[in-house]
């Protein structure tokens, strides 16, 4: 990788998975799917030896999304227990047998408003792979600031991730469906696209004619600093993920969410594949159906920076886990005293200086004037990425986050 003044260059190592169309894998006889937001008794609606049809409602969470049986099955056992990416969370192992399926959810009018689009959205349960957030939250969030441009997110923040880009290559006519609904929902937003590279752009142009296409280029994180050039031009514009977008074009017509496209990738897999895949679908399934190399010493889900490692095969994956990649040799870094070489600085979108922070938390006292905009780091972890020392400069900028709102600087 390349530090710059605009982030660092990463290695594109998507060329393998980007070739095939993406693999649609039948669901697996065990499903263990999440049931984010249920932690009420009251917001888990499925108990042990009920019979479930494909598309019924498992969960009504107040401040999430409800959940929906991606097959026909028996519930077998519901549990909390720890899944990669979005931590501990109540789940149903549920048993998939038979064809019955559940009646649809109510589709949205010829010519919906926005309420009607944000209902639609929270109804079929869509999450938004881009931001882990249900979608319902995010359109509302993007109508309360205004985003007057909204763009179908293909910028990939991992160099062996292209779920996005596949998705976005098979399905670009539902996906600007998708792109419209959440523009009403968002009070009448225009449209567009945001991709990686020049190359991506022109694809889409050739098969979108007159959609508005943003390339945001490779530099660790991109999505961050296309935001921050648009912002500059004066439009505020916001990013959604195309999966998120195909399963809104869908909830229209009474469909929930009950499937992700996640790239299989990475050194330890033959075959490197997207891979579409029933929510609760468990690692292993995905990994062998991609060839996965019996040498595998670690498999992390989520972005390379941010993403977690997966310590059980059977592991479920949530709807917006985007990639699952296999590595034969681990990356291992020692930590060492910071050199000052000033790289972590260098690369933040937010203009926070990492290394600063890490000095000021060494005292006994914190002095608050030099937790300089910390609450406004996003979570990308690009200072820890090119740290040379090995330093966890994102977790101690949010440790700073967390000393600065509750003003506890002794």
């Amino acid at each position: 990788m390349m530090t710059s003044l605009r982030g660092y260059r990463t290695e594109d190592r998507r060329a393998l998975s980007l070739r095939e169309p993406i693999l649609t894998l039948p669901a697996s006889g065990t499903l263990v799917v999440p049931l984010p937001g249920a932690e009420e008794g009251t917001a888990r609606l499925v108990r042990p030896g009920d019979k479930l049809a494909a598309g019924q409602r498992l969960s009504l969470p107040r401040r999430s999304a409800p959940a929906h049986a991606p097959a026909a099955g028996v519930a077998e056992e519901v549990e909390f227990r720890e899944m990669a990416v979005c931590g501990p969370v109540w789940t149903v192992r549920l048993r998939t047998d038979g064809e019955r399926r559940a009646a649809p959810l109510r589709p949205l009018p010829d010519r919906p408003e926005d309420e009607d689009v944000l209902r639609a959205a929270a109804d079929a349960g869509i999450f938004d792979e881009m931001t882990g957030r249900p979608l319902f939250q995010e359109l509302y969030r993007l109508r309360r600031l205004g985003a007057g441009l909204l763009l179908a997110c293909a910028v990939e923040d991992d160099p062996w991730c292209s779920s996005a880009c596949a998705v976005l290559r098979e399905d670009p006519e539902k996906v600007e469906r998708g792109l419209r609904l959440a523009a009403v929902a968002c009070g009448g937003a225009q449209i567009g696209a945001a991709v990686s590279t020049r190359r991506e752009e022109a694809a889409l142009r050739r098969a979108r004619p007159g959609l508005r296409v943003e390339a945001a280029g490779r530099r660790y994180p991109a999505r961050a600093f296309l935001l921050r050039r648009l912002r500059a031009a004066g439009v505020s514009a916001g990013l959604i993920g195309p999966q998120a977008l195909c399963a809104l074009a869908d909830a229209a017509d009474g469909l929930p969410q009950t499937s992700g496209v996640i790239t299989v990738s990475g050194d330890g897999v033959k075959a490197p594949r997207n891979v579409r895949a029933a929510n609760g679908t468990p690692a292993r399934a995905l990994l062998e159906a991609c060839g996965v190399s019996e040498d595998v010493s670690l498999v992390y889900a989520g972005p390379a920076w941010r993403g977690s490692a997966l310590t059980d095969p059977d592991a479920p994956l949530p709807l917006h886990a985007r990639c699952l990649t296999a590595m034969l040799h681990a990356e291992r870094r020692r930590q060492s005293a910071c050199i000052g070489c000033g790289r972590c600085g260098r690369v933040c979108p937010q203009g926070i200086l990492p290394w600063q922070i890490h000095e000021s938390l060494r005292g006994e006292k914190v002095e608050p004037y030099l937790l300089l905009n910390v609450q406004s780091c996003i979570g990308c972890a690009a200072c820890t990425a090119v740290c040379p020392s090995g330093l966890p400069l994102s977790a101690e900028v949010s440790r700073a986050a967390a000393i600065r709102k509750s003003g506890d600087f002794l």
